[in-house]
C-alpha cells in the first residue's frame, strides 16, 4: 500500500507480538531473550504456519521435536533483530508514522478517518495495524543500514566476475540446497570436533539415499531449514562464494562437504541445472492482494476474503483500488499490487505455479504461499531481447545483492552467538 522496500519482514513471515511482555502474566514464557521474551502463544501460533505451509507444499513434516526447536530459533533470530534495531536508535517517530498513515489514505483517495473507518470494517484493529507499519518499517531499515554500509561491490569485481565466468558457467542457473552446522565466534576444540562428526555423519547418510530437505529440516541452523534447506535459483554471481567451484563442477542431484566457514560447517547441494539463455528473457508481470492471517484474521476468513475480492474484481470493481487498501503486501500494493516484470524464479514456487497457468487478465482463486493468502492476476508476458549492458547490470545487481545476504548472514550469527537466551524450562540448556 505504500512506496517503501519491506523485503526483510516479508520474508521472515510473521512479525513479533509488541506486546508479548503484557502476556507474560497470562502466557506461558518459552525464552527470555536478551531484553525480551517469547511466549508459548506466540511459538504455538508461527508452529500452526509452518504445518499449513508444509500441508500446501505437500511436504512431509519433521517430528514434533525438531519443528519446535527450528521454529523456536526462528522466533529467537527476529527477536534479536528487533532488539539490535532500538539498540541502534533505529526508530520511526509518531510523526513520521502519522506521515505514512496520511498517504496511505490519500493513496486511497480518503481522509484519514475515513481510511482508519475502513480498516476497522474490515476487521483489523486499528493500533495493531499502525504498529505493524512501525515494526516493518525499523526492521527495513536495519537491514538496509547494514547492508549498504557493510556489503559494496566495485567495478573492477564485475569485470572480475565477467572475465572469470566464460560463456559456458554464465549461462546456466542452480537451483540449491544447504545445510549448516553452525559454530560460534570462538569456538572451542570440543564443539569444533562435534560440528565435524555431525557433517560426517550427514554425509554418510546422504551416501545411503537420505533425502537431503529432511536432513536439512532436522540438523540445519539455516534460516531456510524448515524449507529443506532451499536457496531457490541462483544466477552464478548468485552463488554463495564460499562454495561457487563446486557448484561449477557438480551434476544435478550431488552434494559436497563439508566446507567449512566462520558461520560454521555446509553441505551443499544441487537439484537441478538449467540454460539461462532459454528462460531469462521470458517474463511474466502481474498484481496481487496479499491476506496474511494472524490472531484476528483466521486461515478461512483470509481466503474468503479475497475470494469476496475476486468477486468483486469480476463485477467490475477496480483490482488496483483494492489492492491498495486492503493487501498486506505494502511495497506492491501501493502501485495497485503490481510486482513488475519478474523473471522465472524470482517469486516463491507457490506464485509462479499460479501465474504460469493463468492467461494474461485472467483472475487466479485465492491460494496459499509461505507469505499468506494471495489473489492474482497476470497482466503481461514478454520475451526480453538483452543487451550486453542490460547483463552487465544485472550482474552487478546479482553480486551485490549475495555479498549483502552474506555478510547479514554472518551478522545475524554473531548476534545469536553472543545473545543471552534462556529456556526457562530448560535450566541446563
Amino acid at each position: 500500500m505504500k512506496k517503501f522496500a519491506l523485503t526483510v519482514i516479508f520474508a521472515c513471515g510473521l512479525l513479533l507480538n509488541p506486546a508479548a511482555a503484557v502476556q507474560t502474566s497470562l502466557d506461558k514464557i518459552v525464552a527470555i531473550v536478551d531484553e525480551s521474551v517469547i511466549t508459548e502463544r506466540e511459538l504455538e501460533n508461527r508452529i500452526k504456519l509452518v504445518k499449513i505451509d508444509f500441508q500446501n507444499s505437500r511436504r512431509r513434516l519433521p517430528s514434533e521435536e525438531v519443528l519446535q526447536r527450528q521454529v523456536l530459533e526462528a522466533l529467537i533470530n527476529d527477536s534479536l533483530l528487533l532488539q539490535e534495531a532500538k539498540r541502534r536508535g533505529i526508530k520511526i517517530t509518531d510523526s513520521q508514522l502519522n506521515q505514512t498513515m496520511q498517504r496511505l489514505a490519500r493513496q486511497n483517495q480518503m481522509s484519514l478517518s475515513d481510511f482508519r473507518q475502513a480498516l476497522i470494517a474490515d476487521g483489523l484493529d486499528y493500533d495493531k495495524y499502525r504498529e505493524t507499519v512501525r515494526h516493518e518499517l525499523t526492521i527495513t531499515t536495519l537491514s538496509r543500514q547494514y547492508s549498504q554500509r557493510n556489503a559494496t561491490i566495485s567495478e573492477a569485481e564485475v569485470d572480475n566476475f565477467i572475465e572469470q565466468s566464460g560463456r559456458d558457467t554464465a549461462s546456466f542457473e542452480y537451483l540449491l540446497s544447504h545445510i549448516l552446522i553452525a559454530l560460534p565466534d570462538a569456538a572451542d576444540p570440543e564443539e569444533i570436533t562435534a560440528a565435524q562428526q555431525t557433517a560426517a555423519d550427514i554425509m554418510s547418510r546422504l551416501d545411503q539415499g537420505e533425502e537431503f530437505d529432511q536432513l536439512a529440516n532436522t540438523y540445519s541452523s539455516g534460516d531456510t531449514a524448515l524449507q529443506g534447506g532451499d536457496l531457490g535459483w541462483r544466477k552464478k554471481a548468485q552463488i554463495p562464494s564460499l562454495f561457487t567451484n563446486q557448484v561449477l563442477t557438480m551434476e544435478p542431484g550431488g552434494y559436497a562437504g563439508p566446507i567449512r566457514s566462520p558461520s560454521g560447517i555446509h553441505i551443499v547441494h544441487l537439484k537441478q541445472r538449467r540454460d539461462l539463455e532459454q528462460v531469462l528473457s521470458q517474463q511474466t508481470r502481474s498484481r496481487h492482494i496479499l491476506i496474511r492471517p494472524n490472531e484476528l484474521v483466521s486461515e478461512e476468513d483470509a481466503r474468503e476474503r479475497l475470494q469476496e475480492f475476486r468477486q468483486r474484481i469480476m463485477a467490475g470493481e477496480d483490482f488496483a483500488r483494492l489492492a491498495r487498501l486492503y493487501s498486506v503486501d505494502y511495497t506492491s500494493g501501493s502501485e495497485g499490487g503490481d510486482i513488475g516484470w519478474m523473471d522465472p524464479g524470482a517469486t516463491v514456487k507457490e506464485y509462479e505455479a499460479v501465474t504460469d497457468r493463468l492467461q494474461e487478465g485472467e483472475l487466479s482463486e485465492p491460494f496459499r504461499s509461505q507469505f499468506g493468502w494471495h489473489l492474482v492476476e497476470v497482466t503481461g508476458r514478454r520475451t526480453v531481447d538483452e543487451t550486453a549492458e542490460n547483463k552487465r547490470r544485472k550482474i552487478y545487481s546479482q553480486l551485490l545483492q549475495q555479498k549483502q545476504r552474506e555478510v547479514f548472514d554472518l551478522w545475524k550469527r554473531r548476534l545469536r552467538d553472543e545473545a543471552y537466551v534462556v529456556f526457562p524450562d530448560k535450566p541446563d540448556a
